[in-house]
């Protein structure tokens, strides 16, 4: 998954959880620059206005929406 991608596009993440986002890719952390070194987002999502930073290992799929 190329999380890097996504950023500046509405999607819609569903994460292993089953918790669903849905929002614009704000931001883009690659893995040495994390702790744990995995990659991961930043989403605005739109179902409770509140913002997210989700792990690589975290989400099970994402559909680009626009």
């Amino acid at each position: 998954m190329e999380l890097e991608d996504y950023v500046g596009k509405r999607v819609k993440i569903t994460s292993v959880n089953n918790n669903t986002y849905i929002g614009k890719v704000i931001g883009f952390t690659q893995a040495l620059d994390n702790e744990p070194e995995i990659d991961s987002i930043d989403i605005d999502n739109e179902i409770d206005n509140r913002g997210y930073f989700l792990l690589e290992n975290e989400i099970k799929s994402i559909e680009v929406l626009e």
